[in-house]
């Protein structure tokens, strides 16, 4: 007992983190400062742009290495950052002056400068010390090391507040660029401008990163962030901050559980970065499942739906029922019949009649079920909507009479009060 609670106390303790605090530092800016931009590829649908374009800058990359002589050089930067917006205007290019689409433009134009960045590293890696496998998958706890790791985390600390200032100042031309680029140029914002200049931060951000994550896992934290908060809102402003707050506690949960004292003796020690990318996934995969639109939602709503249904049918039967008789109101139907027509399971159709007297649709009288005023009302709109679907699809989509019903027969259960009077509408609408 001592020893678990040792286990998720001692990562926090001061002696623990005034040696590895660099790694939650620094971690974090990375993670905020991805998953802040990662926001509009996701909404935009180009997280893929932002994975390729990880990779595509790595020739840039080795010739900012050869130009500078170390990867602490301000010309990897510029190299990575220059080479990023030629593969940008390429891709644009191929998909506006050809054939190709876009998924094919990014395939050909981002592995072709990829594979071209391995071959630079092979045939220049050896003259210095450039680090295939830091670029790829980064370090974090290469920082822990310098006798002034402030000092190595000072680029990534610029760019943190760069990117925020950036996106406060220009929030509103970002949001109008991203969903709407053709009002943004009516409105006389220059749409193109602004996708080139976030194409051009996301190099940078991404090229400042490979030290810390790499270029394979600063992916993951480029697209995770965005995706894990647009399971919980649409509004951009609430998911920049949740993005940022999923980054954050990443961040924390990936240190907790790579520490050395950590709670899993397993991952003691581990890649910090790996560990971030991985609670950031658990993040991902809880918002999936309890989420406002999340897989348990689904499930909890479509069980829902099932149940009225079911409780539906059995108001349309004993309507159904009742009009065979040549009787309406209220008319008194044995249960058995009932269960007979629907042709379900006595346990079924038990549960449904008992969720139709909870909810004031049907009421029993000497052994027998009937449908309440507000059961008929029930009854007598799904009839309506079902009526107008069936008369929907004859007229308006042409199909045959003997196709129409079980359509109708589903539909029906589906179609809100407004739809039905649109429907009601178009059919009273002469055709042209």
């Amino acid at each position: 007992m001592f020893s678990i609670l040792h286990s998720l106390i001692d990562p926090w303790t001061a002696t623990e983190l005034r040696i590895y605090w660099p790694i939650i530092v620094q971690g974090a800016m990375v993670s905020v400062t991805l998953g802040l931009i990662g926001c509009f590829l996701v909404v935009r649908g180009m997280s893929l742009l932002g994975d390729a374009l990880s990779h595509a800058v790595l020739p840039g990359v080795v010739i900012g290495f050869l130009l500078g002589g170390s990867l602490h050089s301000p010309w990897i930067l510029i190299g990575a950052s220059a080479v990023g917006m030629v593969a940008a205007v390429l891709v644009q290019a191929v998909q506006e002056h050809s054939r190709v689409k876009e998924d094919a433009s990014l395939g050909i134009v981002f592995t072709t400068l990829f594979a071209i960045g391995v071959v630079m590293v092979n045939l220049y890696g050896g003259s210095g010390d450039l680090d295939v496998g830091c670029v790829l998958y980064g370090n974090l706890e290469h920082f822990i090391y310098p006798d002034n790791p402030l000092s190595m985390m000072l680029p990534m600390i610029g760019l943190t507040i760069a990117v925020v200032v950036g996106l406060i100042v220009f929030f509103r031309r970002l949001v109008l660029c991203t969903f709407d680029p053709g009002l943004a140029v009516s409105l006389g914002i220059n749409a193109a401008l602004v996708h080139y200049a976030l194409m051009g931060v996301l190099s940078v951000t991404v090229v400042a990163s490979f030290e810390s994550v790499g270029a394979i896992l600063a992916v993951a934290l480029l697209v995770m962030p965005g995706a894990t908060a647009r399971l919980w809102t649409d509004r951009m402003s609430i998911m920049l901050l949740l993005a940022a707050g999923q980054a954050l506690l990443a961040t924390v949960l990936g240190y907790w559980i790579s520490s050395p004292l950590g709670p899993l003796r397993a991952f003691q020690g581990t890649s910090a970065a790996g560990a971030i990318c991985a609670m950031g996934f658990a993040i991902f995969i809880l918002s999936w499942l309890l989420g406002p639109r999340g897989l348990a939602q689904r499930v909890i709503a479509r069980v829902r739906l099932q149940r009225t249904i079911a409780v539906e049918n059995v108001l349309k039967t004993i309507d159904e029922l009742g009009a065979r008789a040549g009787l309406s109101g209220a008319v008194p139907v044995p249960p058995e019949t009932v269960a007979a027509e629907l042709r379900v399971s006595p346990r079924a159709f038990q549960r449904a009649l008992k969720r139709g007297i909870e909810r004031g649709w049907v009421a029993m009288s000497m052994r027998n079920v009937f449908l309440t005023d507000a059961g008929a009302a029930r009854s007598s709109r799904l009839r309506r909507a079902h009526d107008l679907w069936e008369q929907y699809l004859k007229d308006q989509v042409g199909l045959p009479a003997d196709h129409v019903h079980d359509a109708a027969e589903w539909i029906e259960h589906h179609l809100h009060d407004e739809d039905i009077d649109t429907i009601d509408r178009t059919l009273a609408t002469p055709r042209p």
